[in-house]
């Protein structure tokens, strides 16, 4: 089972609704949010927090004011009393959510610039060489979001909470480079952890990526409104 929401953090939300929705918050929550100097980024993170509240909702029947967050020694949270694993990741004006059955990892990204400089430093060769196999600059952008927010979804899944290198671990594409497995052999030998992923695009400069450790043969993106 693979749930996978988004949601527009531009969406109108008053500041009376907005300082309710903060008030039902965990605490720890709430205590990030006050540190944050942004009012504009503040209330993003409010609003990230009660989307997450409002799946987790759906997904467990655990009522908002019933919901009990919990942290793994990674920093991994969960949800105490179910045995649903998620992930949230936001970047721009969107916020993505996967809910799994698994251990599940999700990454959206907005364009970068420099890109090809990144996927040099940062990728395996074998990916800066598959991204510059392309002369379409638009083409050459797309490839490097795919290979990094499926990296980003990967080190989220292992969730082991270490400093994973982006260039140890090979993203393999299947011939729709939508569907791909993860070559963790330059990793780890030893390492048993098999993870598989899905890439799409969400908006014209947004891609998203999930990974889990079965195979997913597709992915819906759910709207989530407030």
């Amino acid at each position: 089972m693979l749930h996978c929401y988004y949601m527009n953090l531009n969406c109108d939300c008053s500041v009376e609704q907005s300082h309710a929705f903060y008030e039902e918050l965990p605490e720890e929550r709430q205590e990030r949010i006050r540190r944050m100097k942004n009012p504009a980024l503040a209330k993003k993170k409010i609003l990230v927090g009660r989307f997450l509240q409002e799946v987790m909702q759906e997904e467990t029947g655990i009522a908002i004011s019933k919901q009990h967050f919990i942290y793994s020694a990674a920093g991994r949270p969960s949800l105490l009393h179910n045995d649903l694993d998620f992930n949230l990741s936001d970047s721009g004006d969107y916020v993505v959510l996967a809910v799994s059955d698994q251990q599940v990892g999700i990454d959206i990204e907005r364009r970068k610039k420099n890109h090809l400089s990144i996927a040099k430093r940062c990728f395996c060769p074998e990916e800066y060489e598959d991204i510059v196999a392309t002369t379409d600059p638009l083409e050459q952008e797309r490839r490097f979001r795919a290979y990094w927010t499926m990296k980003e979804a990967y080190v989220k899944c292992e969730g082991s909470g270490l400093a994973i290198p982006l260039n140890s671990f090979r993203i393999v594409w299947e011939e729709s480079r939508t569907r791909s497995v993860v070559d963790k052999m330059l990793h780890d030998v030893s390492n048993t952890f098999v993870a598989y992923g899905y890439t799409t695009s969400l908006a014209e400069e947004y891609c998203v990526s999930v990974c889990q450790q079965c195979r997913i043969d597709e992915m819906c993106l759910i709207e989530k409104i407030l």
